[in-house]
């Protein structure tokens, strides 16, 4: 019998779990790890880029005042409430200064001879001797994690600024650079994140930047536009001022008021707090701290406590309605149009809640975010949840280490997806290492592998030109792009990350690489290598780029596999031997393995028969040297693939694929995509492929960092027998 084809196109259905996989639809996916579907094909995850000209404008640092003097000695502003780790740097112009232990004081490493310096980690002392130049900025970096990237009303339409938080710092891009805003000092924790909003002040012209952390000795701060003092919201409750508002876990404009969610206040010097709260303030201006929330006074503020002892975790407008989520329920906070009781509780589901509070995502018809149970969306009728491919996958979010705090979603309007930064279950991480992927025009699922603590909005004031395309995609290989995208006009809302060193990055889904995310602290050289990564969130088995080691350059631009994590802050790196003193400077690039397993193809089974399938055609995207490896496992196996069972290596053809154009065939070298062949020779009752790059592809730059796009599959097979005997 002459051999048919099966061809396998669009791709919508993206990763699927809820059924076994001989039995999921033809374009489904067991496992879809580092890749997602996006516009009927499979696509490469993500790509990072600095959102600075280079790592250290890309980092959240504070600038201490210029050089003059030397040495250049002070203290900076504080130290965080655990004290200072070591884990902290200095710059001045390209040189860096790395306090890599606790010491007081710490003897700094550095990239340049002529630089030296000490760093107290206990007083947060720092004297620094340079060379004589003049007016040259000192910059501290604390290297705390990103507990917020948050977008700030500017006077210019559809024009906002992007405010950055650490565990104790605001910040403002400016100058090509962050900056700190401000001299308020936060004293939240790593799971403390600042929930913040636009609203008016005074003047109704006038636009405030509130922001909360729901940390008591924080309060609710708030700050003009265009100033940057940041002033303290502690408004009292009642006329004989008994009793206060200290903060809440959200803050947003409702109905004409500002609006706190889940109270901490101050009752006759006793902190109380209400997780079933609604407190509210007055119509119009809500930052005087005498009259604006005074529950006792007609016309001014009140409060209204929902019928339930569960907390309220979570918040979001639909259209002109506010919607409150519980931890196992879901309310709306309605409307009355009394002054004196302008708000009334009515639940809406009794049984499907949200569990972590940066999770929800709005959309004009509904909200979506992650519950204890699945991922939900709520109509303002009704709550369903949205996950029934994926359905176990939620369970999988770590509940150690407060994970669900740290669950942090964004949505991508021009890509159409939805992103969300998680905690896995395995192994025990401290900090989000995998992001869950939803695409919501086809309501598909993927995984991503990386390490952000939260996300955020970013706009670039201008166009991006020639000279900002090497900053944002490296090579001319990673931007795949056109010219006319929207990532290239001034005004476009880019996806910013922030990671738990205190760096931020652009999220560009057209870029095929990641770029600079961790610094080393430290390197131990011999055989293997030692890193010190402070809190590195790396797993046995990723691959990581090493960038810009001073004093042990043999690492530097080679790509290594992590064979060991010794602890939070040190790994040791596979087929590595190096010798030297480590002298600062030393980044890491994450570099991302594809791993797509399909579904077991069976299209011999309806009629009760084997099948031989000689060879199999993908599409895919032109690259310039791309590749990747296929593995073929046969019938219900699940241990190695049938090329891993060939001891003598010979029944097999290779099993890497090209992207790129074939010698053989010179016009490919003219077109947009190929046509590439793949020979499987399996005779099989079933057949599943998986899709990843061998540890030489990792290792080569070049093929690790090209573009995979796979636009269909056309499967070749015949009837070969029965299925049994």
């Amino acid at each position: 019998m002459s051999v048919k084809s099966y061809l396998i196109a669009p791709f919508q259905t993206g990763l699927e779990k809820d059924k076994q996989p001989w039995l999921l639809t033809e374009d489904a996916f067991e496992i879809l790890e580092d890749a997602y579907i996006w516009r009927g094909r499979v696509k490469k995850r993500y790509g990072t880029s600095l959102i600075g000209s280079d790592y250290l404008t890309s980092r959240l640092r504070i600038n201490l005042g210029n050089t003059g003097v030397s040495p250049f000695a002070g203290n900076v502003p504080a130290a965080p409430s655990t004290g200072f780790t070591g884990q902290q740097l200095f710059s001045i112009g390209s040189v860096i200064l790395t306090c890599n232990s606790p010491g007081t004081p710490a003897t700094l490493l550095s990239t340049d001879g002529s630089y030296s310096g000490t760093f107290d980690t206990t007083t947060g002392a720092y004297s620094i001797t340079h060379p004589a130049i003049a007016a040259t900025p000192v910059y501290y970096y604390p290297g705390t994690p990103v507990m917020g990237l948050k977008t700030r009303e500017l006077v210019n339409i559809n024009q906002e600024s992007t405010i950055a938080f650490d565990l104790q710092f605001s910040y403002e891009r400016v100058a090509g650079g962050w900056d700190r805003l401000g001299t308020a000092i936060w004293t939240g924790n790593d799971t403390d994140f600042f929930w913040t909003c636009n609203y008016r002040g005074q003047n109704p012209y006038e636009t405030f930047f509130y922001v909360t952390n729901f940390n008591v000795a924080d309060n609710i701060k708030y700050i003009l536009q265009g100033s940057t003092t940041w002033n303290n919201l502690r408004p009292q409750l009642d006329i004989g001022a008994t009793r206060y508002l200290e903060t809440c876990l959200i803050i947003l404009p409702f109905k004409d008021r500002l609006v706190a969610l889940n109270t901490i206040e101050d009752e006759s010097g006793n902190d109380r707090t209400y997780p079933n709260r609604c407190r509210f303030s007055q119509n119009g201006d809500p930052r005087n701290n005498t009259n604006s929330w005074l529950d006792d006074t007609p016309g001014r503020g009140g409060f209204i406590d929902a019928p339930t002892k569960e907390s309220i975790v979570t918040a979001q407008t639909l259209k002109d309605r506010l919607i409150v989520y519980f931890e196992r329920s879901t309310w709306e906070l309605v409307y009355t149009n009394n002054e004196s009781l302008p708000f009334r509780w009515q639940k809406i589901n009794r049984e499907l809640g949200a569990e972590s509070t940066f999770s929800q995502i709005p959309f004009d018809r509904g909200l979506v975010g992650i519950g204890n149970v699945g991922v939900h969306t709520c109509n303002g009728v009704n709550v369903d949840r949205i996950d029934e491919k994926i359905p176990f996958e939620v369970f999988k979010i770590h509940n150690g280490n407060d994970g669900t705090k740290r669950v942090y979603g964004i949505r991508d309007f021009y890509n159409e997806i939805v992103l969300w930064t998680f905690p896995d279950q395995d192994p025990n991480p401290i900090y989000p290492n995998r992001i869950l992927i939803y695409n919501y025009r086809n309501n598909s699922w993927a995984f991503f592998n990386d390490s952000f603590t939260c996300f955020g909005y970013y706009q670039e004031i201008s166009d991006i030109t020639w000279t900002d395309l090497g900053r944002i995609y490296g090579t001319w290989e990673n931007w795949t792009d056109p010219w006319n995208s929207a990532y290239s006009q001034s005004g476009t809302p880019w996806i910013i990350a922030g990671n738990q060193q205190g760096m931020t990055l652009l999220l560009n889904s057209d870029k095929t690489a990641n770029d600079q995310s961790l610094y080393i602290y430290d390197i131990t050289a011999g055989t293997p290598t030692s890193l010190q990564i402070n809190n590195h969130n790396l797993k046995v088995g990723d691959y990581v780029l090493i960038e810009d080691a001073i004093g042990i350059t043999s690492l530097n631009n080679n790509i290594y596999r992590i064979e060991n994590v010794i602890d939070n802050n040190n790994v040791t790196l596979s087929d590595s031997s190096s010798s030297g003193t480590y002298l600062g400077g030393g980044k890491v690039l994450r570099i991302s393995n594809l791993n797509l397993w399909t579904k077991k193809f069976n299209p011999g089974t309806p009629v009760g028969q084997q099948f031989n399938i000689p060879y199999i055609d993908f599409l895919l995207t032109r690259t310039t040297e791309g590749q990747i490896s296929i593995d073929t496992y046969i019938d219900q196996f699940d241990g190695q693939s049938i090329r891993e069972q060939d001891i003598s290596n010979s029944s097999f053809g290779s099993k890497i694929l090209t992207t790129s154009p074939e010698s053989l065939f010179p016009m490919q070298q003219l077109s947009e995509k190929i046509w590439h062949r793949f020979f499987s020779s399996s005779l099989a009752q079933f057949l599943q492929l998986r899709f990843y790059m061998s540890d030489d592809q990792m290792k080569n730059y070049n093929i690790a960092t090209s573009n995979f796009i796979l636009d269909a599959i056309i499967l070749y097979a015949k009837p070969q027998g029965r299925l049994i005997g």
